[in-house]
């Protein structure tokens, strides 16, 4: 395994560019001839896989249900760009199965000193009983090869802020980080490079409407690969604290890696200097400026999956606050939704619609000024699903009188 620099990057979320991407078939949608059989990647040139234990490649009307797409043997997913994607293998239980990798040449060869944006797309698989951290994107200046079937493992990387386990199912979470070129580098390789005993890893319920055993491993689906030179305006929000949006996390030791909790990240702001601490407590709105209407109506409070947690949210929620403050007449409601992908069960649609009335209550709002209600599975997002998976503001048109029954405050 020949590797002259390289670079482990976790994973969040990122928004679009208009710049160009140099990961060739970005989205696996170039296949040279029909595939037959599982560990057929190469198909979908350039992509290869480093080891002897091949990644696999799924397509569209597949005679082998175990490929295909958008059921297969693993469970069910519909491509999130292009007609098919990808799937590696990341942790088996007791290594049981070797772990699989994607690697691909880029366009060009990253330039020295240069910042880019890589990102890619993960969903775990229906039917895997376990999900896993440490997924990340390996990038170096030739290919890395290995005749067997070992764990890749390299000793410097820039890790995530947040070392989250990814276990969502059922749709695609966008993740990705930023890179400084040292210059050369024309590699990537996708996968899960930490060994088993510094892993995290979660055992998943099996979802409704599957009868088959699940399987014990972390199987992840993999589509949408980009890798995009950054100018100075743009920004590639990974793991992003609020107020700390120009932060990007710099190379620490491999072995600071084994939990989130004993992770210790050393964060600069671009500029090179140091990036300060976000204030917290009552005296937050007072550094708000006042929104407008037109920020306001129609606000979005975006949700993890099956969570009910506003923590990343409060500086949006601060602006909510600051606007009623200065606007003593309008009344706002508060509705929650959920993803069809989530259980009603749950009433995370409730519980994010109380979620947010506590917040803007606690900050000095009159709870008559905030109706709540539930707007059930109503989908805004068809691919990224966890952009449905919120709580939406609007300023209505006709009067209403604020209700402690009205939607949930659990």
């Amino acid at each position: 395994m020949k590797n002259t620099f390289l670079v482990i990057l976790s994973l969040a979320t990122v928004g679009a560019f208009a710049q160009t991407n140099l990961v060739p078939n970005p989205n696996f949608k170039q296949v040279e001839k029909k595939i037959k059989e599982k560990g057929e990647i190469k198909v979908a040139t350039p992509w290869t896989s480093p080891t002897l234990a091949q990644a696999d490649l799924y397509v569209p009307k597949s005679k082998n249900y175990a490929i295909n797409v958008p059921d297969n043997n693993y469970g069910e997913e519909k491509p999130m760009d292009g007609e098919g994607y990808a799937g590696i293998m990341a942790y088996s239980y007791k290594s049981k199965y070797p772990r699989t990798y994607l690697q691909t040449k880029l366009t060009q060869k990253m330039e020295a000193g240069k910042k880019y944006c890589v990102q890619f797309h993960v969903s775990l698989a229906d039917l895997s009983k376990y999900a896993t951290n440490h997924l990340g994107i390996a990038m170096s200046n030739e290919a890395t090869t290995a005749n067997n079937s070992d764990i890749l493992q390299f000793d410097g990387h820039i890790a995530s802020r947040k070392l989250v386990v990814y276990e969502q199912q059922f749709y695609w979470t966008p993740v990705c980080g930023v890179y400084k070129a040292k210059g050369g580098e024309e590699f990537i390789t996708i996968g899960n490079f930490t060994p088993d005993e510094n892993l995290t890893t979660t055992k998943i319920k099996r979802p409704r409407g599957f009868t088959k055993p699940q399987t014990y491993d972390a199987y992840y689906y993999i589509d949408n690969v980009s890798v995009i030179l950054l100018d100075e305006s743009d920004k590639c929000d990974c793991d992003v604290t609020p107020g700390m949006e120009n932060a990007e996390t710099v190379t620490r030791d491999f072995n600071s890696d084994e939990t989130e909790k004993s992770s210790t990240v050393k964060i600069i702001n671009t500029d090179g200097s140091e990036a300060g601490s976000k204030v917290e407590g009552g005296n937050a709105v007072a550094a708000v400026k006042t929104a407008s209407v037109d920020d306001i109506d129609g606000m979005l409070i975006e949700f993890n999956p099956k969570s009910f947690s506003i923590v990343g949210s409060e500086k949006k929620l601060d602006k909510l606050v600051a606007y009623l403050k200065a606007n003593p007449d309008v009344k706002i409601m508060v509705t929650g939704y959920i993803d069809a992908s989530e259980s009603e069960e749950d009433k995370l649609d409730g519980k994010r619609v109380g979620s947010v009335y506590k917040y803007v209550v606690s900050k000095g709002i009159p709870k008559e000024r905030v109706g709540r209600e539930l707007g059930g599975d109503m989908a805004i997002d068809e691919k990224q699903k966890t952009k449905n998976m919120r709580v939406e503001i609007t300023i209505p048109t006709d009067d209403f009188e604020g209700s402690e029954e009205e939607g949930s405050d659990e």
